[in-house]
């Protein structure tokens, strides 16, 4: 059995693709033509190996961008005048810690869904020597972790079915 095929039978659908964007909103407030609000949306969209994509939304802006420069886009907000860097820079560029993420990652599964702050978890999987170790995150972290790692992500298809039946509603 192929390595698709054994997580399709697990109930998991392969993430084939990832899009991070980021939305300015602008509004206007009542009574003031001159005074805009400003907001911002954060998201991830994980385009999935059947053709039915998986959204997650109000994701941290560092991991947007650092997706956005893993995949090669251009920065929203880049920090001109400002030579430090962040985690993510140093997680993204340096090359050893990519590997060595790389050895001992070897997956992301999007899992669960807690119902009542309808936020996602994942989980990561560790593997060395035959010791699998499995830790509890945020998705849109894992994301990005495995993009760094050149890892896959997995999908609970019961997810993806739930996000898209509420989506049609």
């Amino acid at each position: 059995m192929l390595c698709g095929e054994m997580m399709q039978s697990e109930g998991l659908v392969k993430v084939v693709d990832v899009e991070a964007s980021i939305r300015i909103l602008e509004e206007y407030t009542e009574g003031s033509e001159e005074f805009t609000y400003e907001s911002i949306e954060t998201s991830i969209k994980c385009f999935l190996e059947d053709g039915r994509s998986f959204m997650l939304y109000t994701v941290p802006i560092d991991v947007v961008e650092a997706i956005r420069r893993l995949k090669g886009e251009e920065s929203m907000f880049p920090r001109e005048g400002d030579e430090r860097e962040t985690f993510f820079d140093v997680i993204t560029t340096n090359i050893l810690l990519r590997e060595a993420l790389g050895k001992y990652l070897s997956k992301v599964i999007i899992d669960s869904l807690d119902v009542e702050t309808y936020t996602y978890a994942a989980i990561a999987e560790f593997v060395e020597g035959g010791i699998i170790v499995k830790r509890r995150m945020i998705p849109s972290h894992a994301i990005l972790m495995a993009l760094v790692a050149g890892k896959p992500v997995y999908i609970k298809r019961e997810l993806v079915d739930q996000q898209e039946a509420m989506t049609r509603t």
